[in-house]
């Protein structure tokens, strides 16, 4: 579309074949006496007869070899701008406003390009927010969206028991020894701390047993009341707050020489 800052300068035409609209300046008008080629349907016509908001001057007696030449008369909105004799009929200047929307004042449709874009925004913050909530047991895993679900969470309800990420629990300590009392047993201790920045349920911990050349010789799976020293834990880790294991386990023999510990 033409731009410009001067409303004399925009002006609106209309092919008389296929009725396409079009914008022309007063430059392109003077060049070719208003005879354009419409860009829809390919005819030649003059664009003077259809012609809005012209501020442009015509040769004298122009007008009425045109309307000759036409073979009819000018629109309503032609005719109000054109004299037959003179050309140009005085008339006051037209707003922007005015120009764009007539001379009633439609506030709304000014503002109306920015209340869609506030709505469009709003909309898919919303659609955000709703896919963070509903995969907020997932997206807790990885750690750059963590505190994206954290703050949701502080306006929305959300289960601590439901949070799980054991990438970021430690291994603090080991020991792996021979029973004091019982025959046959190993005592397993140690400790792990959570250093995620929230809560998150205990893990299930798994204990492997290696020989020398790392074959596995035997593993098992154990939950969190399993191998708990404190049941005040009830479950749950808070961030870098140490926790204590214990377990007792069945000697697997010489041959067992390396030990795996991981989370689940």
């Amino acid at each position: 579309m033409y731009k410009s800052t001067h409303l004399g300068d925009v002006m609106e035409t209309c092919c008389n074949q296929c009725h396409s609209r079009f914008y022309i300046n007063e430059t392109q008008l003077k060049q070719a006496y208003g005879r354009v080629a419409c860009g829809e349907c390919g005819r030649e016509f003059n664009a003077l007869i259809s012609l809005k908001s012209y501020e442009g001057k015509l040769p004298p007696g122009y007008l009425g070899d045109l309307q000759q030449q036409a073979g009819t008369e000018l629109t309503p909105e032609a005719e109000d701008i054109f004299d037959t004799r003179t050309g140009l009929k005085d008339r006051r200047e037209l707003s922007l406003h005015e120009a764009m929307y007539g001379s009633e004042r439609r506030s709304f449709f000014s503002v109306a390009p920015l209340v869609w874009f506030i709505g469009i925004l709003l909309l898919i913050a919303l659609g955000i927010a709703q896919t963070i909530y509903y995969q907020r047991y997932q997206l807790i895993e990885a750690s750059r969206y963590q505190q994206q679900v954290i703050n949701l969470c502080r306006v929305l309800p959300c289960s601590e028991s439901k949070f799980a990420s054991t990438n970021q629990i430690k291994l603090l300590e080991r020991n792996v020894f021979t029973h004091p009392v019982s025959k046959n047993a190993l005592m397993v201790t140690g400790a792990f701390v959570n250093q995620a920045p929230f809560t998150q349920k205990l893990p299930d911990l798994l204990i492997s047993l290696f020989d020398i050349r790392g074959n596995l010789i035997a593993n098992r799976l154990f939950a969190p009341a399993e191998y708990l020293t404190d049941a005040k834990n009830r479950g749950l880790m808070q961030p870098e707050k140490p926790v204590q294991f214990r377990l007792e386990i069945v000697d697997p023999g010489t041959d067992a020489l390396t030990y795996e510990f991981e989370f689940y």
